[in-house]
């Protein structure tokens, strides 16, 4: 490889065909679903070698604390945007050619979903000198992927005239998601493959594409591109980028620029999206049943069983269906269905849409908390707090709280009073009492916190002293 090249990760995506595992608070690039690793994770790995500069990644405001952590696991070498609201892929782009340009990066940027599957990430690996070298001439380089079906979930290349390097064409024309009999005439053709939604080019000449045939994108993006970092993340001017449209790569660039080539790789990809899609990747026992954690089965062929941890699904004389158990969510279908998956979340919209939105795992700047059990008058939280990480100062109007420490040494301030707790170890603090929890060992402090009143929300929280910021 002649240069080297920098990772954009895109990790924005929602990915609400997969609920009740992903939510609005925990989309799916964060959910490990295929490995102990996270999609996300699993995606820095692709990127993790010496052919690669550190990686910049594109995230969600709401998602910052998870995605932090996440990334901290795989590399210490890393950039974090975050975009105050979602606007689609040619914005999150442009902000990441920003701020490559504004560091010195001038290096070929190879954008990719934070949310895909690829088991053979060395196909393309192989092709990306003759795309480097496209790049260098100007050119805006799609990935696309070698169609093993006639799918009718996917957007379509199809690829024009050859070009000077082996295995590279023009791009002829984009297609939307066809119907399945015009699939059946693409995979038939050979001319056509899979969109990836995977890009490199030069940063400098993708601004240049966007500035021509989506101004008002590229304009509102360089008024943002004034980078603040901030606990580690960078962000952009949040006011500017309030006008920007939304729009994808594809419509606001790729599909009007006559400066698009293919290189159409034979990889084993999906974009996961969908329990569908999953069942089909997922290694499966020798009846075709998908057991993930601690599923189990018999007589039951073709099924496709999940659970959050501890919890065991068992199935006896089933075939066909899918079994996806949350702490607060059971979705029980039958597979041929699950296309009709975003119609039932529909109406669970209408009668609690609480349950599309939040996750049992909360993230924050000094670790996470997990709501254990809650009703009314009271609730239990597992809290663990990071090496050297401090909650904030605060007290609550409406609430007490108990905490008990399980592993670790926390360092706690009741009213006036400050003191260590050690496993087994407990202390209360009333409502209205000042209080502080940190950890200033080296290993994660866990601790169990039983709350007990009228109002146990997040909004019941004053704070008075934040390292992190927060009001």
């Amino acid at each position: 490889m002649s240069r080297k090249i920098t990772p954009v990760i895109l990790a924005g995506g929602i990915g609400s065909r997969l609920w009740p595992l992903s939510r609005k608070a925990m989309p799916k690039q964060f959910l490990s679903l295929l490995s102990e690793k996270s999609l996300l994770q699993s995606t820095l790995l692709r990127v993790a070698d010496s052919r690669f500069n550190a990686p910049i990644l594109v995230c969600n405001e709401e998602h910052r604390f998870i995605a932090k952590a996440q990334i901290a696991e795989i590399t210490d070498s890393y950039t974090l945007l975050l975009e105050p609201e979602g606007k689609n892929t040619a914005p999150a782009i442009a902000l990441a050619a920003e701020f490559a340009l504004q560091n010195g990066l001038t290096d070929p940027l190879l954008v990719m979903p934070a949310d895909h599957h690829i088991s053979d990430f060395d196909k393309l690996i192989a092709c990306l000198d003759n795309a480097i070298a496209l790049c260098q001439q100007q050119q805006l380089v799609t990935f696309a992927i070698t169609p093993t079906e006639p799918h009718t979930g996917y957007g379509y290349i199809r690829q024009g005239e050859q070009l000077a390097h082996k295995g590279c064409f023009k791009v002829a024309e984009f297609k939307e998601k066809p119907a399945l009999q015009l699939a059946e005439k693409y995979l038939a053709s050979g001319e056509y493959g899979w969109n990836s939604g995977m890009f490199l080019f030069l940063p400098d000449v993708y601004l240049s594409e966007l500035n021509r045939f989506a101004p008002k994108i590229a304009d509102s993006v360089a008024k943002a591109a004034s980078f603040t970092a901030d606990l580690g993340f960078q962000r952009p001017v949040a006011g500017a980028l309030t006008a920007c449209p939304s729009d994808s790569i594809d419509y606001a660039i790729l599909e009007r620029s006559a400066n698009v080539a293919v290189i159409p790789v034979d990889l084993n990809w999906s974009d996961v999206g969908s329990f569908s899609a999953l069942s089909k990747i997922a290694e499966k026992d020798h009846h075709g049943n998908y057991l993930a954690s601690q599923g189990v089965s018999l007589d039951s062929e073709n099924n496709l069983l999940i659970s959050e941890a501890d919890h065991t699904i068992a199935a006896l004389g089933v075939s066909n269906q899918a079994i996806i158990h949350t702490h607060d969510a059971t979705l029980v279908a039958d597979k041929s269905a699950l296309d009709k998956l975003p119609d039932l979340l529909k109406q669970l919209a209408v009668v609690d849409s609480d349950k599309l939105t939040h996750h049992q795992a909360v993230f924050r700047p000094w670790g996470n908390y997990r709501t254990l059990i809650e009703s009314t008058g009271f609730k239990v939280k597992k809290i663990i707090v990071n090496s050297g990480a401090k909650l904030s100062t605060q007290r609550h109007q409406h609430r007490a709280e108990h905490w008990v420490v399980v592993s670790g040494v926390a360092s706690v301030r009741v009213g006036d009073d400050e003191f260590e707790l050690s496993a087994d170890q407990s202390c209360y603090i009333a409502a209205k009492q000042l209080h502080s929890l940190a950890n200033q060992q080296y290993t994660p402090l866990i601790v169990i916190e039983v709350q007990t009143g009228a109002i146990l929300d997040e909004t019941d929280i004053e704070r008075f002293d934040d390292r992190y910021g927060r009001g």
